[in-house]
């Protein structure tokens, strides 16, 4: 390619977009990047709005500070000033009635101890999970499995309903069956493919070498931080209110039609990002002729929806002394998650009230998303008031709808997403598919693969 300032078009305004706009921006700096994004703000599943107190998260609501991915961004952004971690509390599970500790020395729920369940199973549940550590074990090395299929297998179901299902749910939800262990658990899957005997000896391997200081880190003033950071320092232009509605190959570059709040119309680019969830990429890339067997794969990754009901409830109601409850599968509540927000992070308990997020929704189970907002903040107090033991009085709410959200990553999952890309290069070279469904859900994974796919793009164009 001879031109030198390239055209890039970035489908999708959320963190995966908005970082390769960002990464494109580095590495070719004279590009005119301009996204387009559906939804009336940028930020995707960032979302951070604004209680009469201060800001609150409807969306995602912190990164891992041990991966480097969101770590560096932060650092290059300038916003090293802004992080916050969480205070010393942990969490609890809600099973059988009660709200107990999370049983120390596990790794995503699974245990390394298992003398530390005690509350959490009963002693026949204990005696089956006990004898996982002496099981024989067949892994072959660089495979993938069931993660929650392979640990009920080992420890038994009451380990997957009351530890890794809950872990797991508030990222996913999804049940631990449908996702793939080397996707979800890294870390366990290298210790398996260096020999671990047992998944016991391998979650005891990584328990005991875990890096000192905190595992989460969040942003003072919340996500939209990063998100006006991330588009100042892209210096793209980004159009709101704008729905990519078609892809197609001109020559050597691409025209894509555009609806928006302002009309229809067109945009000729040289490069094309495409950072939108998977329910609307398929249909986009089959349609442009870049995906065959590629569209099978990406309409076979499920979906989930979930529900945030973000509540500030009057100081009288009082919070159990931990960072959130996670809720067992087995638990017969509407619920599947809560966070003591004040409680967890001690930079937002300055509030007239406490602040607490309450998540509804799993995969195959939307029948409580079904109520109105109404209803979900009426469940999320009923929720609250049944912890805490007395009715709290809620001074604000809103609720966020996150629809066919978070996908299910399962096994063979990196294989999967592999193949696409192939198809992608072979029949519509300069145009990268990112998001949460490539390179797995969270903050880090989404920063990764957009810049990634910019570095990709950049390569290609400078061939």
């Amino acid at each position: 390619m001879t031109e030198t300032s390239p055209r890039v078009v970035v489908v999708g305004g959320g963190l995966s977009g908005l970082t390769a706009a960002y990464q494109l921006s580095l590495e070719l700096p004279d590009a005119h990047v301009t996204v387009l994004e559906a939804s009336a703000s940028p930020g995707g599943a960032l979302h951070t709005v604004d209680f009469p107190s201060g800001p609150m998260e409807l969306g995602a609501e912190a990164f891992i500070a041990r991966r480097p991915e969101a770590s560096q961004l932060v650092v290059e952004l300038g916003l090293t000033d802004s992080l916050r971690h969480p205070g010393p509390l942990g969490p609890a599970i809600l099973t059988g009635g009660r709200a107990v500790p999370m049983p120390r020395g596990t790794l995503m729920g699974l245990p390394s101890d298992v003398d530390a369940l005690s509350e959490v199973l009963g002693p026949a549940e204990r005696e089956v999970a006990a004898r996982e550590a002496d099981l024989p074990l067949a892994w072959e090395p660089g495979s993938d499995v069931s993660l929650g299929a392979l640990v009920a297998e080992r420890f038994g179901p009451a380990v997957v309903a009351r530890l890794v299902d809950p872990m797991l749910g508030g990222v996913y939800a999804a049940p631990s069956s449908g996702l793939g262990l080397r996707q979800v658990v890294p870390g366990l899957a290298e210790a398996l493919d260096r020999g671990a005997p047992s998944l016991t000896a391998a979650a005891r391997q990584l328990t005991g070498t875990r890096t000192p200081g905190p595992v989460f880190a969040t942003l003072d003033g919340g996500y939209r931080v990063l998100v006006d950071a991330l588009a100042a320092a892209s210096g793209a232009l980004i159009r709101t209110g704008a729905r990519c509605t078609s892809l197609r190959r001109e020559g050597n570059g691409y025209t894509l039609a555009v609806a928006g709040d302002r009309g229809s119309w067109t945009e000729n680019t040289d490069l094309v990002v495409v950072a939108v969830p998977v329910r609307h990429a398929a249909p986009l890339l089959t349609a442009a002729g870049g995906l065959d067997a590629g569209e099978q794969a990406l309409s076979g990754i499920r979906t989930a929806s979930s529900a945030v009901v973000a509540l500030e409830v009057d100081r009288s109601t009082n919070l159990p002394e931990r960072s959130g409850i996670l809720v067992a599968t087995d638990e017969p509540v509407p619920f599947k998650a809560m966070t003591f927000t004040s409680h967890k992070w001690p930079h937002l308990d300055t509030r007239p009230g406490h602040l607490v997020r309450v998540s509804f929704g799993r995969l195959d189970d939307d029948e409580v998303l079904a109520s109105d907002d109404a209803a979900l903040t009426r469940m999320a107090g009923s929720a609250l008031g049944g912890l805490c033991g007395s009715v709290p009085t809620i001074l604000h709410s809103r609720v966020r709808r996150w629809t066919d959200a978070l996908a299910e990553i399962g096994p063979g999952h990196d294989a999967r997403i592999a193949g696409v890309r192939a198809e992608l290069a072979e029949r519509l070279p300069g145009v990268e598919l990112v998001g949460g469904a490539t390179e797995g859900v969270g903050v880090p994974a989404c920063i990764g693969s957009a810049r990634a796919a910019a570095r990709r793009l950049a390569a290609k164009w400078q061939d």
